[in-house]
């Protein structure tokens, strides 16, 4: 729900001192300030991001408090002037997650052209491909599965930002550590040694440095993006196509850009949003993958797009050493 700047202020001033924890957080270069009363969200918070000085104006913030109201209801309020959200009653830390990059992504679109993916995004032997399609529709299955083979390095497996250079669309990073999902060794067995070793949340989640996987050497900041994967399932699509920009944004804007985080979906943020994905998808080789078939087979087709060897990495032997160490 939108608010106004009093509405903000009214609120600000009520939790303000109620605050227990409150940290800020460099998300992509903008300075989100965040501050809560619930200490269950302290520490993803600090393994989540990479710091940024306190000296640091902010650029947005984020409150999460708990009313202590009976039986109360999860509640987020936005106030776009001064890009502060608020969450009441929030039991969920992916929820806090997804608005600290939603809110970097109203920032950076209007103040500095640079816009957001809720997707995946990795380089592959050079050559950056962004993963997207709506909630369900496999994008982390198949950023993982992909993982797994040589000349792969991850940049992000749930949020990227990208902008336009000298007639190319660069990529980058939004957090420091990823959001696992305790079910990714469901596909990939081989991220079963470390998946038991991770801390899961009450949904299934756990901020976890992949470095200490796949080692520093496998994770990147930014890359060219070339190619543009969008995942959809249903039984009267085709496998696989390469589509157009005109077909790829139809189906895009139909899914909301598989994006359930946007904090404002205005007139004039769609206007800046069709713009942007057009050119991405202009400079980029465009498929849309149904995912109805096995994970297996689906990240075959990619790899083939990708001229990907199908070797597996070796790192995953020394999962175990990383481990017991």
């Amino acid at each position: 729900k939108i608010i106004s700047i009093d509405q903000k202020g009214q609120l600000y001033q009520k939790w303000i001192e109620k605050v227990s924890f409150d940290a800020k957080a460099d998300v992509s270069g903008a300075c989100i300030h965040f501050y809560t009363n619930q200490q269950q969200f302290a520490k993803p918070w600090k393994e989540n991001w990479f710091e940024m000085p306190k000296e640091i104006r902010a650029h947005g913030k984020i409150f999460a408090i708990k009313t202590g109201k009976k039986n109360a209801q999860p509640l987020e309020l936005y106030d776009p002037l001064s890009r502060t959200v608020f969450f009441f009653d929030c039991d969920y830390y992916g929820w806090i997650k997804s608005a600290a990059l939603a809110l970097t992504g109203d920032i950076l679109e209007d103040n500095h052209y640079i816009f957001s993916i809720h997707g995946a995004l990795l380089d592959v032997n050079g050559k950056g491909i962004a993963i997207l399609g709506p909630p369900g529709a496999g994008k982390t299955t198949t950023s993982y599965g992909l993982l797994r083979y040589n000349g792969v390095k991850l940049i992000s497996d749930d949020w990227h930002f990208f902008n336009f250079i000298n007639g190319k669309t660069i990529g980058y990073d939004s957090e420091k550590n990823t959001y696992i999902r305790a079910d990714i060794a469901k596909n990939w067995k081989e991220y079963q040694r470390f998946v038991k070793a991770a801390r899961f949340d009450n949904r299934g989640r756990a901020v976890f440095d992949l470095r200490e996987v796949i080692g520093s050497e496998n994770v990147t900041t930014k890359t060219t993006i070339g190619t543009v994967i969008l995942l959809r399932r249903g039984s009267s699509f085709p496998v696989i196509e390469a589509a157009s920009t005109a077909k790829a944004l139809e189906y895009l804007e139909g899914i909301g850009y598989g994006n359930p985080h946007m904090l404002q979906n205005g007139k004039w943020k769609r206007d800046v949003r069709r713009k942007a994905y057009t050119m991405l998808m202009d400079n980029a080789d465009t498929y849309i993958l149904n995912t109805t078939e096995t994970p297996q087979q689906s990240l075959s087709r990619i790899c083939k797009i990708l001229g990907l060897e199908e070797k597996v990495k070796k790192f995953f032997a020394e999962i175990e050493k990383v481990i017991a160490g």
